[in-house]
């Protein structure tokens, strides 16, 4: 095919490494400085109250995930070509998104999901829709700048907030209460996202308003679309279930254990996606030399998967005991299943990065069906038996099979992707 007119290309982005390394160093910083949250809210309050404040967060956290529809997908896929359809594009992502969030919030609460164990208080019950929404609406910021290739407004966003969170604590210390924790987190998650929203709606779209749109037809962008929200649903299920699980099989201290322990996984999944984000960006981008930016994620995925492991099984527990000699003997266990599960998710998440730049999604989302399904269905019978441990072992097995199933498909893929007639990407792919 034709090589692109200058016309429809976007202006040339910081390269896939930066934005990588941008990224990953914004997710290192917010995951320590998350991490340093609840350390000193476990110093602060009652181990209780911060059981509960956490499995408060990471459920409206989850709920606003699924609001997002999938949609950073599909915002890093197309928006490096929708050209004069970005704002478009945009705008209509957020309301929609918004109005997701805020059925499901005022749905969770009106159907009693998690009253008597999360939502126990009138006030909490009030907040928590709007707290769905305005988790929705960061979490769409992150691919949206991400696409517009923004790497250092996402990683200066993300580490303000996470900067700004810890301040109220000790002011709010005397309430001793998980609804001061959530209220914080709010107000600050909200007053952080209505800036950069303000500025992208004013500033941000600017660039692309006068360059052609180089997108693939609508059928293709809606069957990406909507394999990538069938797969979110999926994954959606981990996050969600295992807090509630561990909550009610184990009790409020338990939670608090588990939550610091799954903040570490958090941020080494974290690590993983900001290099998928920056290779399906400029991957996907017209005109972009896909084989020489697949080489270039290969290494950077073996990177990050070998320090995040190694990180993990030795800074884990030394995390754990500076937090407190119990967080230590319950949450040790855990984290070094964590470490090893860490190496397989990175051979997934790797094949997952090119299934996206190459619009092929059907073997992932069964594999990612197939990894739930262990994680939550084994971690769901052996927490009762041994402890948190339980939920490492069904983790690790979930990974060890995803990443089994996906070896044969990602040395082909990975090998047609690098093979030399690739070099130049064909437009609208």
């Amino acid at each position: 095919m034709a090589a692109v007119p200058l016309a429809t290309r976007r202006p040339p982005g910081p390269g896939m490494a930066a934005s990588a390394v941008t990224l990953m160093a914004s997710s290192v910083a917010t995951g320590v400085l998350g991490i340093c949250y609840w350390v000193v809210a476990g110093r602060l309050y009652p181990t209780a109250e911060v059981g509960r404040a956490s499995a408060v967060i990471s459920t409206a956290t989850v709920l606003s995930s699924l609001a997002c529809l999938s949609l950073g997908g599909s915002y890093q896929r197309f928006l490096p070509a929708a050209g004069s359809h970005t704002r478009a594009l945009v705008v209509g992502g957020f309301l929609l998104s918004g109005t997701v969030a805020v059925v499901l919030g005022a749905g969770f609460v009106l159907l009693g999901v998690g009253r008597g164990e999360l939502l126990d208080r009138a006030p909490e019950r009030l907040l928590f829709p709007a707290l769905v929404l305005v988790l929705t609406v960061y979490a769409l910021l992150d691919p949206i700048l991400t696409g517009l290739r923004r790497a250092r407004l996402v990683a200066l966003k993300n580490t303000s907030l996470s900067v700004l969170k810890i301040l109220p604590l000790p002011l709010l210390a005397y309430t001793a209460t998980d609804l001061a924790l959530a209220g914080s987190w709010f107000v600050l998650t909200a007053a952080v996202s209505a800036a950069v929203v303000a500025w992208l709606l004013r500033a941000g779209l600017a660039a692309s308003r006068d360059v052609a749109p180089a997108l693939p037809p609508v059928r293709q962008i809606w069957a990406f679309q909507g394999a990538s929200f069938a797969m979110f649903l999926v994954m959606t299920v981990t996050p969600l279930c295992l807090p509630l699980v561990v909550l009610a099989r184990l009790g409020p201290e338990s939670s608090a254990y588990y939550n610091l322990v799954a903040a570490l996984g958090v941020a080494a999944s974290m690590l993983r996606s900001n290099v998928i984000a920056s290779y399906v960006t400029e991957a996907s981008a017209p005109g972009a030399p896909r084989a020489a930016l697949t080489r270039r994620m290969a290494v950077l995925m073996a990177v990050v998967g070998a320090l995040c492991a190694v990180g993990l099984a030795a800074g884990g527990p030394l995390l754990l005991w500076l937090v407190g000699h119990d967080y230590l003997a319950a949450g040790a266990p855990l984290v070094l299943l964590l470490a090893g599960e860490t190496v397989f998710a990175t051979l997934t998440a790797t094949y997952a990065a090119l299934a996206q730049v190459r619009r092929r999604l059907r073997l992932l989302l069964l594999v990612q069906a197939a990894v739930v399904a262990v994680t939550v269905g084994g971690a769901t019978g052996l927490v009762s038996v041994v402890g948190l441990a339980g939920v490492g072992l069904a983790g690790l097995a979930a990974q060890a099979v995803g990443a089994a199933t996906v070896a044969v498909p990602l040395i082909r893929e990975y090998r047609r992707t690098t093979a030399p007639a690739t070099e130049q990407m064909e437009v609208g792919r």
